[in-house]
Parts: C-alpha cells; sequence; structure tokens
C-alpha cells in the first residue's frame, strides 16, 4: 500500500488535534477545581420537597413537577396513620411506623448514594434500588389540626452529591480543600506548558526552520550565489519548494554561464569586427591618399580604383552579415516558415554556383533525389545556408578539388551534406569553425571571407530545430553535415 505524502496540512491538523484534546483534558480539570467553589440546589429539585409543596388545603397541593418523577403526596395525621394521597400511588401504606420513617429519609438515602465525579463528569455505578425515598413537612391544616406531609419518589429518579464547606482556610477542612486544589492546579499548569512547549517546538521545526533555510538561501541566490543548494526537512509542500529551488538556482547558474558566454562572444565579436574592418579601411585610406597626392600614374590607375572598390565591396559585406548575424541573435525573431520543397531549394543554389566552380576549376558531383523533400521552413534562410556552405567549398579550395554534394533523409531527417577532398583543416581550428570571425584559412582577410558564414549556418539550422556539423571523414576527406 502506497504510503501517503507527509503533508504540511496533515500535521497542522495533526498538531491541532493533539494540542486541542491536550487543552480539553485541560479544562476538565479546571472545572473540577471550580466545582470546589460552585455549589448550587436545583430549582426544580426544590418542588420535589414536601416542606415546598405542602399547602393547608391539602387536597388542592400542585405535585406536577413530582408526577413527572413518578412521584406522590401522602397526608399523616398524628398517629401516622394515611388519611389522604394524590398522585399514582406506587406503594400503597394506611399506616406508618416510625422505622419505617425513618428508612424513608431522604438526606440519608442521597448521602448513601453513591457517585463518581471525573472532571465535570458525574457518573452512578452499581446503584439498582427500587425503593422510595421521601420528604417530610409538618403543617397545620385549615381545620386547625397538626399533619405531616410526605412527599415520595423513586430512588433511581434523584440523586446527588454533597461537598462539604468550610468557614477557615486553617481549619482541617480548608486546610485539606487547598491541598486538593494545589494538587489539581500544578499538575493542570504543567500540562498547559508542556502544551504550550510541544505545540511551539513543532511549529519551529517544521515551519520556522524550512523558512529559514529557504531565506537563507534566497539571499545567497540574491548576492550572485547560484551554486547554492538547500535542503529542506519538511513535509511534502516544502519539498516540492524544494525541488523548485534548486532548480532554479541551477536554472540562474547556467543562464549566468551562458550570459558571461555571450559577454565573451559579443566582446570577441567587436574585437574581430574592428579587426577586420581595420584592414580594408587601412588600404582604401592609403590607397585613396596615394591617388589624391598623385603618386599613382595613369597606368595603375584603374587598378587602383578597382582595389578600392573591391575592399569597398568586403566591407559592405562584412557589415551586411554582422547585421543578419545579430538579426538572428534576436529573441524577437521570427522565421517565415512555409512549405517548401528542399530538393529544388538545392538545385536552384546549384545552378547558380556552376559558373563560379568552373571559374576557380572545381568539380561538383551532386545526388540529388528526383522525389520532392517537403520541409516547413524559411526559403530564403535556409538557401543562405546551403549558398554558403557549397561557396565555401567553392572558394577556399585549390583548384581540381572533387565537392560531392548530397541530399537524403534518414529517420524521418532530411540530410544535406558537402563533401571535399580539398584543403584540411587545421585541428585547432575545427572546434571553432561555428564561432564568429573565425575561419579555416589562415587569414581570412587575405581571401575575402567574412568569417560570419558558418555562424550564420549554425543560427539558422538551430532555429528550424536542427543541427549543423563538421566531421574530418580522412585527412583528405572533410564534411559538413546539416539534419533538419
Amino acid at each position: 500500500m502506497k504510503k501517503k505524502p507527509k503533508t504540511l496540512g496533515r500535521f497542522l491538523t495533526r498538531k491541532y488535534v493533539t494540542t486541542s484534546l491536550l487543552l480539553i483534558a485541560l479544562l476538565m480539570i479546571l472545572i473540577t477545581i471550580a466545582q470546589f467553589f460552585m455549589n448550587s440546589t436545583n430549582d426544580l429539585a426544590k418542588n420535589l420537597g414536601a416542606d415546598t409543596i405542602v399547602r393547608p388545603d391539602y387536597e388542592k397541593i400542585d405535585i406536577t413537577i413530582l408526577n413527572d418523577v413518578g412521584g406522590w403526596v401522602e397526608i399523616l395525621d398524628e398517629n401516622n396513620r394515611v388519611i389522604y394521597t394524590k398522585g399514582k400511588v406506587m406503594e400503597k401504606k394506611e399506616h406508618y411506623t416510625q422505622n419505617q420513617l425513618l428508612t424513608m429519609d431522604g438526606l440519608q438515602a442521597i448521602m448513601n448514594h453513591r457517585v463518581h465525579q471525573i472532571g465535570p463528569l458525574s457518573l452512578t455505578i452499581g446503584n439498582v434500588d427500587d425503593s422510595y425515598l421521601a420528604t417530610f413537612a409538618p403543617f397545620t391544616a385549615e381545620n386547625g389540626k397538626e399533619y405531616i406531609c410526605i412527599a415520595k419518589l423513586p430512588r433511581n429518579r434523584l440523586w446527588g452529591n454533597f461537598n462539604m464547606t468550610f468557614t477557615s482556610f486553617n481549619s482541617p477542612t480548608g486546610k485539606r480543600t487547598l491541598r486538593g486544589i494545589l494538587l489539581l492546579l500544578i499538575p493542570s499548569f504543567l500540562i498547559f506548558i508542556f502544551c504550550i512547549w510541544r505545540y511551539s517546538k513543532s511549529v519551529k521545526e517544521h515551519l520556522v526552520a524550512p523558512n529559514e533555510v529557504l531565506m537563507d538561501g534566497l539571499r545567497a541566490i540574491n548576492h550572485g550565489d547560484y551554486e547554492k543548494k538547500i535542503h529542506l526537512n519538511a513535509e511534502y509542500e516544502y519539498i516540492e519548494i524544494e525541488d523548485s529551488f534548486n532548480h532554479m538556482a541551477e536554472q540562474l547558474k547556467q543562464s549566468e554561464q551562458q550570459r558571461l558566454a555571450y559577454e565573451k562572444e559579443r566582446q570577441l565579436l567587436f574585437a574581430n569586427m574592428a579587426h577586420d574592418l581595420r584592414t580594408p579601411i587601412t588600404t582604401i585610406k592609403g590607397t585613396a591618399k596615394a591617388v589624391a597626392d598623385g603618386l599613382i600614374s595613369e597606368e595603375k590607375l584603374e587598378q587602383t580604383m578597382e582595389t578600392i572598390i573591391s575592399k569597398t565591396d568586403h566591407m559592405n559585406e562584412l557589415v551586411t552579415r554582422l547585421l543578419i548575424f545579430s538579426k538572428l541573435e534576436s529573441p524577437d525573431y521570427q522565421l517565415h516558415l512555409q512549405e517548401l520543397d528542399v530538393s529544388e531549394l538545392v538545385r536552384e543554389v546549384l545552378l547558380e554556383q556552376l559558373e563560379i566552380a568552373e571559374e576557380n576549376e572545381i568539380d561538383l558531383m551532386f545526388d540529388l533525389p528526383e522525389e520532392p523533400l517537403e520541409l516547413a521552413g524559411d526559403a530564403v534562410e535556409l538557401r543562405r545556408v546551403f549558398d554558403n556552405l557549397i561557396s565555401n567549398s567553392i572558394h577556399h579550395n585549390p583548384a581540381g578539388t572533387i565537392v560531392h554534394i548530397r541530399l537524403y533523409t534518414e529517420n524521418s531527417r532530411i540530410i544535406f551534406e558537402v563533401t571535399d577532398n580539398g584543403n584540411r583543416i587545421p585541428k585547432d581550428l575545427q572546434e571553432q569553425l561555428f564561432v564568429p570571425f573565425v575561419s579555416g584559412d589562415d587569414s581570412r582577410s587575405t581571401k575575402g571571407g567574412s568569417g560570419l558564414g558558418l555562424a550564420i549556418s549554425k543560427k539558422i539550422v538551430e532555429k528550424h530545430g536542427g543541427t549543423i556539423a563538421f566531421i574530418e571523414l580522412t585527412d583528405k576527406e572533410k564534411m559538413f553535415q546539416v539534419r533538419l
């Protein structure tokens, strides 16, 4: 059987019930103590006494309450003969002896009645008696004669107990009573203190202590200590808080690490951008100054202007790609998704690159499926990825290089691969190929690369839920693989 979780609600309910029971017990004890000082006579019981109900015209006696308890009234003359009855007589007598009258004495019957007092409760045990008790009241009737009124009722319909009173605390009875009160009051006070201490201790262990641990953890997080982990030895609700807190701390730690990585990447980005812009700017500035100073001959002027235009185009490409990279990094950027045929998209890119490949003496081979490969993607951005990978293989490999382009499906994923046997990429650069401003060339500036193409491609592929990777197949063969 699965054990129920130790919840805070169950804990508080259990503590409340146990504390309430202890306080109820304490209250019963206090009521018992109060009974020493509170002794009263039941007003209804007074109407059962003969001295209350008797009247000179005894035939008009009101015995309504006496009837309720099964009693009746008898009138005796001076010779103890019964001359009149009223009510339902359950024990018929015509005459009473002195001894019979004494056995019916109400006070003696009550004193002999065993009553067990437990706090505010009074219990009668083993007092089964079908006899009757009576109260007596002599009176003078309207005819001037002396009579005795007897009010009789079943013994089991009336019971009570008597507490002795005392006139001085110095009397034996007073001292005994005070001693009894102290014997009850001191344990009652100790029980009360124990209840409060026990409840306070439980609340401190199960509520205050976990809250203090939680507050310490929050202070640590507030001061940037994301390594902080907490352990709350408490009920189920606090276990959830503990798990949530530790998960939050781990998330904050990862976010901080990611923030630092982004900050480092951004700093590197700006540093590399400044480096890559400084070189063409310096060239343009030096060349323009040479032209302005008349240091360039008419024969070399056209070549010099072409150099300036080439460097300007390079700068323009660098800025354009930087803007694209920044756009892709923005969390607000959304792809324009639509159903497209990846096979057709790759064919279009290949057609644009065939002439360039021929100029660079690169042998292009491709293996594309005839059937459409449909995908929900951004056609403009995916075109940028395919174009960049094919263009890199054409521009960054020597003449005679064979570039094999392959497109196929595997486990419901679309795989695009560009494999070539051209220049080998050094090991120290392979792990940084997708970092901004990192290129496989020894000098990206001289080759005209921006160092942002692969970084942009990685961002685009990841936004499509895919992956891009560089794989070195052999010493002479390498491959870029995109999985969508």
